[in-house]
């Protein structure tokens, strides 16, 4: 009987604990101070985007569409994502998109000065003191509101500019507004 009581109480308190995790609030930096992401949050696309061949990804950085060979990655870039990659170019039409998720990343760059590898006649050795920086980025998770002609879109990411993990920062507000200029509006 102590051990049904027991297990009883371990899944009562499981499950308030994944509840408590479901009305959970996100903040994004504005101004300095975080604001609340609201759970009705939407982001709308006003103008259409084109994804290049082989890509499922439009960039957008300091109010431009831009292709991906032409970012620059110590300033902070957009980018919206679709589902699928295709050999060719494809377009993203303006909709109203529901934010079910929102996620801070991070992701390690590491860039090679010299070659990875030196080798002799005696020995390899493997070079493991690259230089690593770091962008951190938001992920926003996306469900169209118009399935019909919009559920390609899956993701409007925004990361911060390319620094050492020590001085790496997500993007603010201000800054993401600047990025993606006239393209996108968040609803946040």
């Amino acid at each position: 009987m102590k051990k049904i009581i027991n297990n009883s109480l371990l899944i009562i308190m499981v499950g308030l604990l994944v509840a408590c995790d479901f009305g959970q609030s996100f903040f994004i930096k504005k101004n300095d101070q975080y604001i609340e992401v609201v759970p009705q949050a939407t982001i709308e696309i006003l103008k259409v985007l084109t994804v290049e061949p082989n890509s499922a990804r439009a960039f957008l950085q300091n109010g431009v569409a831009i292709h991906q060979a032409k970012l620059n990655l110590y300033d902070i870039d957009c980018e919206v994502e679709i589902n699928t990659v295709s050999e060719l170019r494809q377009t993203i039409q303006p909709g109203i998109f529901n934010v079910f998720a929102i996620s801070e990343e991070e992701s390690p760059i590491v860039m090679f000065s010299t070659p990875p590898v030196v080798a002799s006649l005696d020995y390899a050795w493997l070079y493991d003191n690259a230089p690593v920086d770091t962008k951190r980025y938001y992920l926003f998770r996306l469900e169209a509101q118009d399935k019909e002609s919009q559920s390609e879109v899956r993701a409007v990411i925004c990361r911060g500019a390319q620094s050492e993990p020590y001085n790496a920062r997500l993007p603010r507000m201000e800054e993401m507004n600047i990025a993606v200029g006239s393209y996108i509006h968040f609803n946040l």
